[in-house]
């Protein structure tokens, strides 16, 4: 037997046993989901909108106490995220295109369960929900999380109002030079904030649809010291910072949103060397206790306010005093834990990563983590 004969019968009984080993492999089925452990106050909901790869965006979920990633579902283009308030679902408002990156463009509403990660339900949107970073004023629900809040911008900006129970989106409210979600917790109401240094409150019907349309007065100076987007909320009160470093406090409970009190954060010395809050998410509050993180650095500018955090100081929202300050690595934004053992994270863009502190007013660093993504830009508790 020659050497070409033999090799020519060797590759037919290699292939004779191939296909007999690959006929012996049965078809595996899924037969049950895996569910996430059990909910606690430190899991983490952090946003990545993918920038270097943008169809591919994700929402990770982190336990915080050990770092440890639990789960991951997926987000498309350039998503808005949101967790209801009980906890039970994560919505997303996101983007695809026919040819991946181009094409015709269509967009839903995704609903996720919180427990095992599977999708429940996939919610027809208008194309032109805002294609910008995850903010937390974004993407919001109604105090008993009937009504999806979808800020859009095509640039034109309104509120798209969706029914979770319907499944449907049933009205679109115009918000001419207005921006950004802040539902209201005792009444069916959102309030967005306005470039005119306004804050328009929208009150609804119990099915959804605008009853009633107020602007409050100015309060606030657009062009000299602007508004921050993400605000700290408690209740019908929410905890604006501004880029020169005061606290806005307003209330948008009523048929008007009313500012309630200003403070500044820094002292006349601070203020000269440029101490100036920053960040996507810059300041976090523990209700319970009523203490505030605000994330600040120095030697601040007219554009600045996108910098990453150097220090973070802590407030006491009754006496509007400043408790403690803390040196912090690099950090974009600041979210805290809720119960009565409160952790607060701070999360880095650049690097995907989250340190996290202990201690309520005196911060102890306990751990830090990157790798969490690509550039995450937002960061919910549970």
């Amino acid at each position: 037997m020659n050497r070409i004969t033999w090799l020519f019968q060797f590759l037919v009984l290699l292939a004779g046993v191939s296909l007999t080993a690959r006929a012996e492999l049965g078809i595996e089925t899924v037969t049950t989901v895996e569910r996430l452990p059990a909910a606690h106050p430190y899991r983490l909901y952090y946003t990545d909108v993918a920038l270097p790869h943008l169809p591919d965006g994700k929402l990770v979920i982190i336990d915080g106490r050990t770092m440890k990633v639990e789960g991951m579902v997926s987000t498309g283009s350039f998503a808005q995220t949101t967790v209801s308030p009980d906890r039970s679902e994560i919505y997303v408002a996101t983007t695809y295109y026919t040819k991946l990156n181009r094409g015709e463009r269509f967009e839903e509403i995704l609903v996720y369960d919180a427990n095992t990660l599977a999708l429940k339900a996939e919610i027809p949107y208008p194309a032109r929900h805002s294609q910008s970073l995850p903010y937390l004023a974004t993407l919001r629900t109604s105090a008993d999380g009937r009504f999806i809040y979808v800020q859009n911008a095509s640039p034109a900006s309104s509120i798209g109002i969706v029914d979770r129970q319907l499944e449907k989106m049933v009205t679109e409210i115009q918000t001419p030079g207005c921006f950004g979600l802040y539902p209201a917790q005792n009444a069916l109401r959102v309030a967005t904030l306005c470039g005119d240094g306004t804050m328009l409150t929208i009150s609804l019907s119990a099915d959804g649809m605008p009853i009633d349309k107020q602007k409050s007065p100015e309060f606030f100076d657009p062009t000299n010291d602007a508004l921050f987007v993400a605000p700290a909320q408690d209740g019908d009160v929410y905890y604006f910072p501004s880029f020169m470093g005061d606290i806005v406090k307003v209330d948008v409970g009523g048929e008007v949103a009313k500012p309630t009190d200003r403070w500044s954060m820094a002292s006349k010395n601070e203020k000269r060397q440029g101490w100036r809050p920053s960040g996507f998410q810059p300041i976090a509050l523990h209700v319970d206790s009523g203490t505030l993180y605000a994330g600040v650095h120095s030697k601040g500018y007219e554009g600045s306010h996108k910098d990453p955090m150097q220090e973070i100081w802590i407030f006491d929202v009754k006496t509007k005093k400043r408790v403690a300050r803390s040196k912090t690595p690099a950090a974009f934004g600041l979210a805290v834990s809720k119960g009565a053992a409160p952790r607060l994270f701070a999360y880095n863009t650049e690097h995907s990563s989250i340190i996290a502190f202990d201690g309520l007013r005196k911060l102890k660093k306990v751990a830090e983590k990157a790798g969490f993504g690509d550039t995450p830009s937002q960061l919910e508790t549970q």
